[in-house]
């Protein structure tokens, strides 16, 4: 009877497809603090324990302890302390799976750019959400969420950031109607369209999105994107060899996206600083501090392949800070902070 309720389900690295009927537990939030991780499970159609379950991640995978109950149609929260077999997730980078009876049933995956999430910062969680491709497909991805709801129904605040900038000719003239289209995102949401200024502005998820920007049928090109929660993120867009009013020119685009964000903020005493650069450009970058009398206090270098620092701000008062992202000896992008003690 068990297997009589199983239809057919197509997921792969949590991409759910042609709107199927889910059985199994579903990762609906993942949250990492400094005692380990811990996996909130929604039940849909399932037996009401865990006993046909499985999870895995990059490292291994275990099955669940014995007699866990869990009844329809509710969530729960499970950690190592409910696998017969301790799995090492690794908050940075990796991929949770769910199994039931040996069959993939959800996953998330999170870490880098080309993933659809990059991963938490403390106090963080990732959170499930779902895009309508069109009117039969549905597609589950994961998003930051600054307010955890681990074990209740997820909030619906704190998960959406403001993705910002601007395009810019190669003499950084504004460039207006220009359409960047993102994906993923709803059938019927309509894509973004910079203004008369080369301005755009637009709240999203806080995850990742693989964004096509056209001007007209000039030009297009491919860029990620990466949105933080209750932040402003902002990215220049910059079409190096076109500039406005000259008529059918040779389009060679580069891009420059430098979204720089922290949080917390407010603050006391450590925050996070989360950018996005190139490789080609990481190794000439670092972040500096200003202080509100325009005096730089401090400057952090940035590591290879590191997209945030921590920002320790013990020594110092309350206040606000400026901090800038110095990419090649040139300030790249700015933004402000505020640390109360």
């Amino acid at each position: 009877m068990k297997k009589a309720l199983i239809f057919i389900i197509l997921i792969s690295a949590g991409l759910l497809f042609a709107n199927p009927i889910v059985v199994g537990p579903y990762i609906s939030e993942v949250y990492f603090d400094e005692t380990g991780w811990s996996v909130e499970l929604y039940n849909v159609m399932m037996e009401d324990n865990l006993d046909s379950c499985k999870l895995a991640c990059n490292e291994g995978e275990s099955y669940f302890n014995l007699g866990i109950p869990f009844p329809p149609d509710t969530v729960i929260v499970v950690t190592n302390n409910d696998l017969q077999t301790p799995l090492d997730i690794n908050p940075e980078h990796d991929l949770i799976t769910t199994f039931y009876d040996d069959m993939g049933i959800s996953g998330c995956f999170y870490g880098t750019l080309e993933d659809y999430v990059l991963s938490p910062t403390v106090e963080q969680s990732l959170r499930k959400i779902s895009f309508w491709n069109d009117m039969t497909s549905l597609y589950i991805r994961f998003c930051k969420d600054n307010t955890p709801s681990m074990g209740t129904i997820n909030d619906t605040t704190n998960y959406k950031g403001i993705f910002c900038g601007y395009v810019y000719d190669s003499q950084l003239n504004p460039v207006q109607n220009v359409e960047i289209d993102y994906q993923p995102r709803d059938f019927n949401i309509p894509s973004i369209y910079t203004n008369e200024n080369g301005y755009f502005e637009k709240e999203m998820y806080a995850m990742n999105f693989s964004c096509d920007i056209h001007l007209v049928a000039l030009a297009s090109m491919d860029s990620i994107v990466s949105i933080e929660p209750d932040s402003m993120n902002y990215y220049e867009f910059v079409f190096e060899n076109y500039v406005v009013g000259v008529d059918e020119p040779e389009v060679v685009i580069s891009n420059l996206e430098y979204h720089l964000s922290n949080y917390p903020n407010p603050f006391n005493p450590t925050t996070t600083i989360s950018f996005n650069i190139s490789r080609k450009n990481a190794k000439n970058a670092k972040v500096e501090i200003y202080n509100s009398k325009g005096q730089k206090i401090d400057e952090l270098s940035i590591p290879d392949g590191q997209s945030s620092i921590i920002w320790e701000a013990d020594n110092f008062p309350s206040g606000v800070y400026l901090y800038k992202l110095i990419v090649g000896g040139k300030e790249a992008a700015s933004n402000k902070m505020l640390l109360l003690k």
